[in-house]
């Protein structure tokens, strides 16, 4: 090990890095080990900051150690999700207050920032995020390289990054907003989707009253009424943005993150001479998936989305294992139907895993969602603790190593296992 590594690797114990073959207890204590120094090493793990990256160069030693061989992709982004929707919907809130006397400033605002919004959640482009300053941050790719030309390609992605947190995270508003509602209600689920929906409604509203001028008066209270929806986001990411606090982030995601180099090591026994297996530990998650969506733009040329499938680990603790479909806070982006099967059948292989069903996130998405976006197949296994609607311990300050359950972890962890092996077994037949 080089000096810079044993100087980040201060102070964890590598020992288990050696043993071969890896019973579980050894694995579990692995998992343990690699969350607790994360946690104490980079204690503030926002998006773009010097602690994220320190935690990525601490990855890429983890994913070495475990025999891949790795390496950075760099990007640039901004840090805070939280201060990017306050200014969307800030600036449609303000539209409405200009809208009587300035309609068309206040069409501009409002469909200017539905526009951004809509581009942005559906990894189409950035609009109003241009404005915030950005720096630059790095994914981690290790690679497990096939023997042969690859026929398959298995990627497995996790974020090293930890999210801000603030009221909204409060665990009865999380139960509030995924309370089951009354059929054809669904959409009040959405809270995003519901005021960017609301804006492009006002922008109607301000062409209108742009020609027939005041005899739009009367409008005015269906106007604020549109912008409820609006405020309400904006005050919410407004609290996050200003708190500035940062979760530890040990179920959200270094759940995920180490349960990379167990998986490698796993899968290294009996790989395939022809199947490529790639660990991603992706940067910028939280602040709407920026690793993700630059890593989808920066391999589509060099992987071929015809042999090339992503399977997310995203928070594998303090809940029921689920997987997301669909994903997307604004359009629906679906898991292919075929990998949805594949999924149902490996969660009806064994009896452990029959818990494993679909979920749609009322708010908030995976790394899966850029690629899918782009035309990848791709799939987000979470665990959702079906009283609340999120994990629990969900972007707050609980969310540490000692609320972890590590068997939870590695349960997921197996059930990923099983769901990568019948992928293989499953392309091997058709092909």
């Amino acid at each position: 090990m080089c000096p810079r590594a044993y100087d980040l690797m201060s102070g964890f114990a590598c020992a288990l890095w050696y043993a071969d073959g890896m019973n579980r207890s050894q694995e579990k204590e692995l998992i343990d080990q690699i969350v607790r120094h994360l946690v104490q090493a980079c204690p503030r793990r926002y998006p773009t900051s010097e602690s994220e990256d320190k935690a990525q160069q601490l990855v890429r030693i983890y994913l070495e150690e475990a025999g891949l061989r790795t390496e950075f992709h760099s990007f640039s982004f901004n840090a805070s999700a939280a201060a990017n929707v306050a200014l969307h919907f800030g600036l449609g809130t303000v539209g409405t207050v200009l809208g009587g006397v300035a309609p068309r400033l206040a069409f501009a605002l409002h469909a200017g920032s539905a526009l951004s919004y809509y581009a942005e959640s559906m990894h189409r482009g950035y609009l109003l995020r241009r404005l915030f300053p950005h720096r630059p941050c790095r994914n981690v790719l290790g690679v497990l390289p096939s023997h042969k030309e690859p026929r398959l390609r298995v990627v497995f992605m996790a974020h090293t990054d930890a999210a801000f947190t603030g009221l909204i995270f409060d665990s009865r508003v999380v139960q509030a907003i995924s309370h089951r509602l009354p059929p054809g209600l669904g959409w009040l689920h959405r809270p995003l989707s519901l005021a960017t929906r609301a804006h492009v409604a006002l922008s109607g509203i301000d062409l209108l009253r742009s020609v027939v001028g005041p005899l739009a008066f009367p409008l005015r209270p269906l106007e604020f009424l549109l912008t409820l929806p609006s405020a309400a986001v904006f005050l919410a990411s407004l609290e996050v943005a200003l708190r500035n606090e940062v979760v530890p982030g040990a179920n959200d995601n270094l759940s995920g993150v180490a349960a990379l180099p167990v998986l490698a090591r796993r899968l290294a026994e009996d790989q395939p001479e022809d199947v490529e297996f790639v660990f991603v530990s992706t940067a910028a998650e939280e602040a709407m998936m920026g690793g993700a969506d630059a890593l989808a733009r920066h391999v589509e040329s060099s992987w071929d989305k015809a042999k090339t499938v992503l399977i997310v680990l995203d928070t594998l603790s303090l809940g029921s294992l689920r997987f997301l479909d669909p994903e997307g806070q604004i359009g629906p982006l679906p898991v292919p139907f075929w990998l949805r099967e594949t999924v149902e059948a490996a969660a009806a292989s064994e009896a452990r895993f029959h818990d494993v069903q679909a979920f749609r996130p009322p708010v908030g998405g995976t790394d899966a969602a850029p690629f899918l976006a782009r035309g990848w197949d791709a799939v987000a296994l979470t665990c959702i603790d079906p009283s609340l609607g999120s994990a629990r311990h969900y972007h707050q300050m609980t969310d540490d190593p000692d609320h972890l359950d590590l068997d939870q972890v590695l349960h997921a962890v197996d059930f990923a296992e099983a769901l990568a092996r019948r992928i293989v077994r499953d392309r091997s037949r058709a092909q």
